[in-house]
């Protein structure tokens, strides 16, 4: 039906138009830059804003990923993406001149070295209809976005986020949407990257409400930080500096990440610790990120009471998405609990479970159930408005090993079960009810702050549990109830 309208066109506050196309009864523009490419003499520097520009502007096609080696290691085609990729997407209604929608912000994960904005479960039409402006956003993700790399800023990925952030606020009015009501979601390293901006003073009046996916939210202090760049390097065949990494054919660089991300024993063999799961992560510099994420926010929140509103949560079965896909359950020893219990500085868990168990149980609670949880307590201790949940459906892709791993809400989120990601998460028969539910809580929580159940206090702390659309699996702990019980 709307082949034959009239492409929908926005006017920015400098005059410059663009062009976009239509998704149904929703406008989308695709691909609009928010800052320069980070090319030439640009690389390895903080994103320089994209500058005004008159006439009109195509916004159909989504920029490109952030260059990244794929997924498949024996995959022949070399690296994907571009490096000029800061860019970003937006869905919207048609709206009346006045209008002052929310917004909600996404960030993708992926480790901070892989990713994109672009991948289809990421639509966001859904979003608009249900009366949002919503926006997806590109990062610098790998050497480029994370590396540490003196004299460059460090944390150019985390910057970049900002002036994305910047850039919403400045524009997003052209398409109906309100920069006074901005909700940032992220998943795994979106979620921690987000974190770590809350507790950045520049981010200050970007945003208004946080959405926190399985926060991934441990960094590298400089030490680390060091050790993985001279790991990239050595594995590259280059000297550990700015100048050899900007001289380093960018297959090589992106090979040794993706090398290094996959195996732990190689990570081991180059001095990197074993709590870090990948090798690149935001890096406690002392400018831009001057303490470990949650201590600069309790900071941030001693100084300036938080008014933030923060939906925070995370899958019962986090690293099995990491362990089960390729066997390595099967292959995780003792030697290989002992090294992370070491290196994490925990406790020796009891039990008669296998070491392999143990491990993926208490690498799910250290990278992504306790962060949540302190994070519900932070904010609730600074008088903040927080809401948790715990996404407990188990999938049951590879002969139903993955269960309620890492990623699997994410289909529910977007309502996207069709899409090819959403199938490899959950297969062809994942409850829809289910899906239908989460998708309206959190655009419910973008547009009122409340997801539609109670809020975590220290008098009730109230745990949101999404299971199954028919009921309870399992009667939930007491001050716990599942989404289809109320």
């Amino acid at each position: 039906m709307n082949s034959a309208r009239r492409p929908p066109e926005v006017t920015l506050p400098h005059g410059g138009r663009l062009r976009g196309t239509w998704s149904g009864d929703v406008r989308v523009f695709r691909g609009v830059r928010y800052a320069r490419a980070p090319i030439g003499e640009l690389r390895f520097e903080a994103p320089v804003a994209e500058p005004p520009w008159r006439g009109l502007r195509q916004a159909t096609a989504f920029g490109p990923a952030f260059l990244q080696w794929p997924r498949d290691a024996d995959a022949a085609s070399g690296p994907l993406g571009s490096e000029d990729a800061l860019s970003l997407n937006i869905w919207a209604s048609e709206v009346p001149p006045g209008a002052h929608l929310p917004v909600m912000v996404w960030v993708h994960g992926g480790g901070y070295f892989r990713g994109a904005a672009s991948n289809p479960l990421y639509d966001g039409a859904s979003f608009a209809r249900q009366g949002l402006v919503f926006v997806s956003i590109q990062y610098r993700l790998g050497v480029d976005g994370f590396a540490h790399l003196p004299p460059a800023p460090a944390n150019r990925g985390l910057l970049d986020q900002l002036a994305a952030l910047h850039w919403v606020q400045d524009f997003i009015c052209s398409w109906g949407g309100d920069p006074g009501q901005v909700t940032v979601f992220g998943q795994s390293a979106g979620a921690g990257a987000l974190v770590c901006l809350m507790g950045m003073p520049a981010s200050h009046g970007l945003f208004h409400r946080a959405i926190l996916q399985s926060p991934s939210i441990a960094c590298q202090d400089i030490d680390e930080a060091t050790a993985a760049c001279k790991a990239i390097a050595a594995l590259a065949g280059i000297a550990p500096t700015r100048e050899a990494m900007a001289a380093a054919p960018n297959g090589s660089l992106l090979q040794a990440v993706h090398r290094l991300a996959s195996d732990a024993r190689l990570r081991k063999a180059h001095g990197l610790n074993s709590r870090n799961f990948f090798p690149l992560r935001p890096v406690i510099d002392g400018q831009w990120l001057q303490a470990p994420p949650l201590d600069a926010l309790a900071r941030e929140w001693q100084a300036h009471r938080t008014s933030l509103q923060i939906l925070v949560g995370h899958n019962a079965e986090e690293m099995r998405l990491y362990h089960v896909p390729d066997g390595a359950l099967e292959r995780l020893t003792q030697a290989d609990l002992e090294d992370f219990v070491r290196d994490a500085g925990l406790a020796m868990p009891g039990g008669t479970e296998s070491p392999a168990a143990q491990l993926c149980a208490l690498q799910s609670r250290y990278y992504y159930g306790d962060p949540a949880r302190r994070l519900a307590e932070l904010a609730t201790a600074h008088r903040g408005s927080t809401h948790r949940y715990l996404f407990a459906w188990r999938s049951p892709q590879y002969r139903g090993q993955l269960g309620a791993a890492h990623g699997v809400e994410l289909p529910f989120v977007f309502e996207g079960l069709q899409t090819a990601m959403g199938r490899e998460f959950t297969g062809n028969a994942a409850p829809r009810e289910l899906a239908h539910q989460m998708h309206k809580a959190w655009g419910r929580f973008a547009r009122e702050g409340n997801p539609g159940w109670p809020a975590h206090t220290s008098e009730r702390p109230w745990l949101q549990i999404f299971d199954s659309p028919s009921g309870n699996v399992t009667p939930p702990p007491q001050g716990q109830k599942s989404l289809m019980s109320i």
